[in-house]
């Protein structure tokens, strides 16, 4: 059973997967979610990470309605979302369609290729999705495992699953979506 906290973690990353705001998820607001963040990092249609995006997205549909035996209804409620996790499909999920897309949006935001970013490469998408500028540091600063000012890909993986996994408040990677 996800706990309190866990459970506002999946609300609220459910609300970024529902750009509609419509309450349920389904394959055109993934896309649609995938579309803001290209516009966030300026990738052009069909240019390599336009497509490593909506690639992403487009598993992490799949993923979930394959996971979630749900071929017949082509949408997800939030209370649906927040059961999963108690099924044994959510660390799969997780491991092959949310961090996959978040390592595609990571990508697009590593503006120079490097597989870091910066405080300020992180927080023109955390803007986009809500967060203030003291949230993206704070969060910034949680993620920089070494302190040299810089995110790597591994950093951002482990502060993904953290995310999405983790019970304990104090993991890192539990403020990658802002002040739960």
């Amino acid at each position: 059973m996800a706990t309190d906290f866990q459970q506002r973690k999946l609300e609220k990353v459910f609300e970024s997967f529902d750009p509609d705001r419509d309450g349920v998820i389904d394959e055109l607001d993934l896309l649609a979610m995938a579309q803001i963040w290209c516009d966030t990092y300026q990738a052009e249609p069909n240019s390599r990470p336009w497509r490593s995006i909506h690639a992403a997205a487009l598993q992490m549909w799949r993923s979930l309605r394959v996971g979630l035996d749900r071929p017949e209804d082509a949408r997800l409620t939030v209370a649906e979302w927040v059961a999963a996790m108690d099924s044994s499909f959510f660390p799969k999920f997780v491991d092959e369609a949310a961090i996959p897309f978040s390592m595609a949006v990571f990508g697009a935001a590593d503006g120079d290729g490097d597989g870091r970013i910066t405080v300020e490469e992180m927080y023109a998408g955390q803007r986009m999705s809500g967060m203030t500028r003291a949230e993206t540091e704070t969060a910034f600063r949680m993620l920089d495992g070494d302190g040299d000012g810089l995110v790597t890909a591994g950093e951002y993986v482990a502060a993904a699953r953290d995310f999405y996994l983790s019970d304990d408040p104090a993991a890192a990677g539990n403020r990658i979506a802002g002040d739960l």
